[in-house]
């Protein structure tokens, strides 16, 4: 079984094995350091919706996950990354953060396991807005109190949303 992930590329979502979501990321990073000037950042968009598009021609109902093959033929087809010039920066090695418009993982809307209080929908919805939980507890508490479909919209939340994966735990101790 290999590990898939759930990225967007030129702003449409695929799902990509392991080792071809590195393979893209490596090679949108060669590809980045050899950009100058200030539209840097639409070429680097353009390239993207390109690959994108070039996944969706290629992927079908019964082929849904795009594998290195696949990542190995846009490649082919967009021409190497030595094709868009010198570097004009070192890349530092795989300690290089991913271009900010580059293959993200997907963020997912789930109840928080750390931060909750009743069911974990505020630190869910926190976390996933990035804002203070107290924040979003006083507004949910405020809409509560002045229109009553708030608290049946918090318990729908609570019903539907998934909780959180559990963190993973490192069971290999240092001291054996």
């Amino acid at each position: 079984m290999k590990k898939t992930l759930n990225v967007n590329v030129g702003g449409m979502p695929f799902i990509l094995d392991e080792d071809a979501y590195e393979r893209l990321k490596t090679y949108l990073s060669e590809i980045e350091i050899r950009l100058d000037g200030y539209d840097k950042q639409e070429i680097l968009d353009d390239i993207e919706t390109r690959i994108a598009d070039i996944f969706r021609e290629n992927l079908s109902t019964r082929v849904q996950v795009v594998s290195l093959e696949l990542v190995n033929r846009a490649m082919s087809i967009l021409g190497s990354a030595r094709e868009f010039g010198e570097p004009h920066q070192r890349p530092e090695p795989s300690s290089e953060p991913a271009p900010a418009s580059i293959v993200t993982p997907q963020k997912h809307f789930t109840r928080s396991r750390t931060d909750r209080i009743i069911g974990g929908v505020c630190g869910g919805l926190a976390e996933y807005y990035h804002q203070d939980p107290v924040l979003i507890r006083i507004l949910t508490v405020i809409l509560t109190i002045f229109t009553g479909v708030v608290l049946l919209v918090y318990i729908v939340l609570w019903i539907v949303m998934p909780s959180a994966p559990k963190p993973q735990i490192d069971t290999t101790s240092q001291y054996k």
